[in-house]
């Protein structure tokens, strides 16, 4: 990692809004990692917490994704940055897909090519505008 990714990972660094930087203050940060397109910036915790960062606006991507609630202690991309996998002492090895394209297609995959209903998608989705993705 350069000195320029590893800044990018501490509460103080500029990368961070003020209240990105709050929310790092309290809590501890376990892990972190540039992905290889240099886009997106994933932090662990050590309450479980696993949040994605956009590294062009220094914003969140979303919502925290869903852990079992342990210390998120490594961290690896897939080249393509299209997969984040986590994991900790007591975390078992968990995989996400982060690009939006490939998730879409897994969905639609499990659906049958059928659209989320409104209120599915709210489950599923609650960071975004409902829109139909699948053509079904």
């Amino acid at each position: 990692m350069s000195s320029e990714q590893l800044a990018l990972t501490t509460a103080s660094s500029p990368f961070f809004t003020s209240g990105a930087r709050s929310l790092l203050e309290r809590r501890a940060a376990t892990a972190s990692l540039v992905s290889p397109d240099g886009r997106t910036l994933a932090v662990g915790g050590d309450a479980g917490t696993l949040q994605l960062w956009d590294t062009a606006t220094r914003q969140p991507l979303g919502g925290p994704l869903t852990t079992s609630g342990d210390a998120i202690d490594s961290l690896a991309f897939s080249t393509d940055s299209a997969t984040l996998h986590a994991a900790g002492a007591q975390v078992p090895l968990q995989s996400y897909t982060v690009d939006p394209a490939r998730a879409v297609t897994r969905i639609c995959a499990r659906t049958g090519d059928a659209d989320l209903t409104r209120a599915q998608w709210q489950t599923y989705v609650p960071d975004a505008s409902y829109r139909r993705v699948c053509g079904g």
